[in-house]
C-alpha cells in the first residue's frame, strides 16, 4: 500500500496541509481533501489541519480564480463534448476585466459515460462557446483553464466558434473533431480577430504530437484505443503542417501545446495566446510557499499517479515545492505505477495495488470512494506517528 524512502525524523505532525487533486471519476479535489483530513484527525487528533482544493487547470479552476480574486461565477447555455446541450460556469475575476473559462466546464471528460468517450468524434465547441459570450461582453483578458478534457482535436471546434473555417480538399467544413483534423485541407482565418489577449493555464508540458504529444500521452484516457490514436497523431501532425503553411504560425513543440488534446495548440496558433503553467499562477495566488512554510507535513494526491504525473501536473509540482522548502511531502492516489525514488514524495499510498486491487472503481459510490481514502489516510498516519 505504501512505498517511502529514509527521510529525517521528525514528531508527530502539528500542522499538516491537505490539497489533493481530483481523483478522476470519483472524487472532486474538495471531496479528496475532506477525505484525507478525516483519517489524519483521527489518527492525530491534536494536529490542526489546513485543507485546499489544489487545480492547475482543469477542474475546479474557475471556481478557486474567482473565490480567491473575490470575482463572480457566470452560467451560460453551452453544449458539452459529445454535442449535448448543458450550462456550464465561467467566471469574471475580481479585478473585473478578465473572464475565466475552464475547459472542464464544458468540455471535460467527467461529464460523459463511458459509451460518449471517443475523442474522434468529442469536441471543444461548448468552450468556444463560452470564449465567444465572454468577447461578445467586451473582456479584453480571457484566462483559459485547460485540463481534464475530452478531446484530441487541436482546439479547432473552439476556434470555428470565433470564425475560422477548416475545410477540406472540396473547400467544404470538416467535422470540428478528433477525425476531421485527417481531412483538412485549408485553414481560413476570420476578417476580425477577437480584441482579446488571451492567456492558457496548462497542466503538462507536452508538445502538440511526438511520444509526449496529445495522442500518444493522452488519448488512451479518453476512449482511445491503438489504432485510433495513429489515426489522431497523424491529424495532429496534418493540422501543424497546415498552420505552418497557411497562417505561418509554428508553435507545434512548445510546451503545454498538447494539453488538453491539443487545445494548447489550438488557442496559441489560432489567437497568440500566452502560456502559462496552471500551477504556478495557483502558486501565486494562494501565496502557497508561506503557507508551506507553515505547516509540518504537505499530503496531496490524485486518481492515478503514474509517469504523465511527473509531466507538469499539479500534485508534482506540490511535491517539488515541498522538498525545496524542506518540508516532507506525501501523496494518497487511486493507484501508482511510481516507485517513491522517481518523485519527489517520501511517502505514497494507493487505494488499489497489485495484491490488494480492490473493487473496481466502477462499482462504488462517490461515499464509498471517500470512506477507503479517509481510512488509507488513518492507517497512514496512525502508521507513521514518527517519519523514519
Amino acid at each position: 500500500m505504501a512505498r517511502t524512502r529514509a527521510v529525517r525524523s521528525i514528531s508527530t505532525p502539528r500542522r499538516v496541509l491537505i490539497a489533493p487533486d481530483k481523483f478522476k471519476g470519483t472524487l472532486t479535489s474538495e471531496a479528496a481533501a475532506k477525505a484525507i483530513e478525516r483519517g489524519v484527525r483521527r489518527a492525530w487528533p491534536q494536529a490542526k489541519t489546513t485543507c485546499l482544493s489544489l487545480t492547475d487547470g482543469g477542474e475546479g479552476f474557475v471556481e478557486l480564480m474567482v473565490r480567491q480574486t473575490g470575482g463572480r461565477l457566470r452560467t451560460t447555455k453551452t453544449v458539452d463534448a459529445a454535442w449535448r446541450p448543458c450550462v456550464a460556469k465561467w467566471g469574471v475575476l475580481g479585478n473585473g476585466r478578465t473572464a475565466v473559462i475552464g475547459l472542464a466546464n464544458a468540455s471535460g471528460i467527467a461529464q460523459l459515460p463511458a459509451n460518449l468517450r471517443n475523442p474522434e468524434k468529442t469536441s471543444n465547441l461548448g468552450t468556444g462557446l463560452l470564449i465567444a459570450q465572454a468577447v461578445k461582453e467586451g473582456f479584453r483578458e480571457i484566462l483559459v483553464g485547460l485540463g481534464g478534457s475530452a478531446t484530441t482535436e487541436g482546439g479547432i471546434s473552439l476556434a470555428s466558434v470565433l470564425g475560422y473555417r477548416f475545410l477540406d480538399e472540396t473547400g467544404h467544413d470538416i467535422p470540428l473533431d478528433g477525425a476531421g483534423l485527417g481531412r483538412l485541407a485549408e485553414i481560413v482565418p476570420p476578417k476580425l480577430m477577437p480584441r482579446a489577449h488571451f492567456i492558457v493555464a496548462t497542466d503538462v508540458d507536452n508538445p502538440l504530437y511526438g511520444p509526449k504529444g496529445a495522442a500518444r500521452q493522452f488519448a488512451a484516457q479518453k476512449g482511445a484505443d491503438a489504432a485510433m490514436i495513429a489515426r489522431l497523431e497523424k491529424g495532429l501532425q496534418r493540422l501543424a503542417r497546415i498552420v505552418k503553411r497557411d497562417l505561418g504560425i509554428d508553435v507545434a513543440q512548445e510546451p503545454g501545446a498538447g494539453a488538453a488534446g491539443g487545445c494548447g495548440y489550438g488557442l496559441m496558433a489560432f489567437f497568440e495566446a500566452k502560456r502559462e503553467n496552471g500551477f504556478q499562477l495557483v502558486r501565486r495566488l494562494l501565496k502557497l510557499d508561506a503557507m508551506i512554510r507553515r505547516h509540518d507535513l504537505v499530503i496531496t494526491g490524485e486518481g492515478s499517479f503514474d509517469r504523465t504525473s511527473l509531466l507538469g501536473k499539479a500534485p508534482a509540482q506540490l511535491g517539488d515545492l515541498a522538498r525545496e522548502i524542506k518540508k516532507p511531502a506525501w501523496a494518497f492516489c487511486g493507484r501508482s505505477t511510481l516507485t517513491v525514488s522517481r518523485t519527489p514524495f517520501e511517502r505514497i499510498a494507493a487505494l488499489s495495488t497489485k495484491e490488494n486491487p480492490g473493487p473496481p472503481p466502477e462499482d462504488l459510490s462517490s461515499e464509498q470512494h471517500a470512506s477507503r481514502l479517509e481510512t488509507l489516510a488513518y492507517e497512514m498516519a496512525h502508521g507513521h506517528g514518527q517519519l523514519d
